[in-house]
């Protein structure tokens, strides 16, 4: 019954078309929540019909919103995990052009003229503190801001 919730509605679209696999599992779902008292033999045979004459995810909710069963499917689909914003990623590009410029001109110095203080750490040091520490601020603060409003926003939609 899982799989077919997770696919019941992709991305709250309640305008998704669900199949005969989804309503068997939906009219499984109402049974069990008679086993449990959450609804009367009467009750179920109404949603029974109200599931099997529904086309979309939307008419299923309708149908289903009250139950503490379904709701809990609902809650346990995991949310697609945060991809690292593309500006944090830009950061480390962008620090890398000077470092590099600097290491290689050291290099350079090193192979021609022997032996030169390692004088490129002045650059890369503080561009590698920068860097991590946006990094940094970007998994412990605003990831996680981000993580907690997906939850609420997802929450409210259902």
């Amino acid at each position: 019954m899982r799989s077919s919730m997770s696919a019941l509605i992709p991305n709250g679209d309640r305008h998704m078309r669900i199949g005969d696999v989804e309503r068997t599992a939906l009219s499984e779902l109402l049974r069990t929540s008679v086993d449990r008292g959450y609804l009367t033999l009467e009750e179920y045979e109404k949603r029974v019909g109200r599931i099997l004459e529904a086309k979309t995810a939307g008419d299923v909710e309708d149908v289903l919103g009250d139950l503490p069963a379904y709701q809990a499917i609902l809650e346990a689909e995991p949310l697609e995990p945060l991809r690292t914003p593309d500006w944090v990623k830009w950061v480390w590009v962008g620090i890398s052009i000077p470092i590099g410029i600097n290491l290689g001109v050291w290099a350079i110095l090193l192979a021609t003229i022997g032996w030169v203080y390692f004088w490129p750490m002045w650059v890369m040091v503080p561009l590698l503190v920068v860097a991590g520490a946006l990094t940094v601020a970007e998994r412990a603060i605003i990831r996680p801001a981000l993580e907690k409003k997906r939850r609420e926003s997802r929450r409210r939609r259902r």
